[in-house]
């Protein structure tokens, strides 16, 4: 029988993480020691040095993974009855899905991310889209799962200002989002289009310092 994380691995076919890997010479996307430290401050659970590490790693398949867990080998190439939360057929996905299994229990950690602007209260409907989809996949007490356990964190420059509360609680701590900074280095531009103001239909365009929305702000 194949593990989860062997039927995760077995999903994930993304170029863009074949390409990065072997254009940096770590093929398998290992996590530096100071990426580990900020995931292990911020989900309070050590990561170890080899993990299954994925990007833009579909919704779908985390699901198409989980479900076939459960069934016999032989059975999983066969046509399976979907469900109104189950395959979407969409690109819904997380941003870095890091795996690994501990004293029995599979850890997931779902973490996505942000550059600029940081997420604010006009993201509601993508990040509540997200987590309902999230909710339905593992239900909202992670109980569907016994030996399973998602987190799921979020990772910018500035802490986010974000609506939260139709979240589950497994994806949130102390009952504040999960969090991490994001380093970004100083002098990022945008390109904005305008006439006499932004506009998506402008005749200009204009080149603006992202600077003030990297500010990090402490915890």
């Amino acid at each position: 029988m194949k593990t989860l994380i062997e039927h995760l691995e077995s999903f994930n076919r993304k170029e863009r993480f074949f390409l990065v890997g072997s254009a940096l010479g770590n093929p398998r996307f290992q996590l530096s020691s100071k990426f580990r430290w900020g995931l292990d401050a911020a989900f309070g659970i050590l990561t170890p040095c080899d993990t299954f590490v994925a990007m833009d790693y579909h919704l779908d398949w985390i699901y198409a993974s989980l479900f076939l867990l459960a069934l016999p080998e032989k059975d999983h190439n066969k046509i399976h009855l979907n469900t109104a939360y189950g395959v979407l057929g969409n690109q819904q996905d997380i941003d870095l899905l890091v795996a690994f299994e501990k004293e029995g229990i599979t850890n997931l950690l779902l973490v996505e991310a942000k550059a600029t602007p940081a997420w604010t209260t006009s993201d509601k409907e993508q990040t509540q889209a997200k987590a309902k989809r999230l909710s339905c996949i593992f239900d909202r007490y992670r109980a569907k799962y016994p030996r399973v356990k998602p987190y799921f964190g979020l990772t910018s420059p500035c802490r986010p200002d974000i609506e939260f509360h139709e979240w589950p609680a497994w994806m949130t701590k102390d009952g504040q989002p999960i969090w991490f900074p994001l380093t970004m280095p100083p002098g990022r531009r945008k390109i904005t289009r305008c006439d006499s103001k932004a506009s998506a239909k402008g005749k200009y365009f204009r080149v603006k310092s992202c600077d003030r929305t990297h500010r990090r702000i402490e915890r």
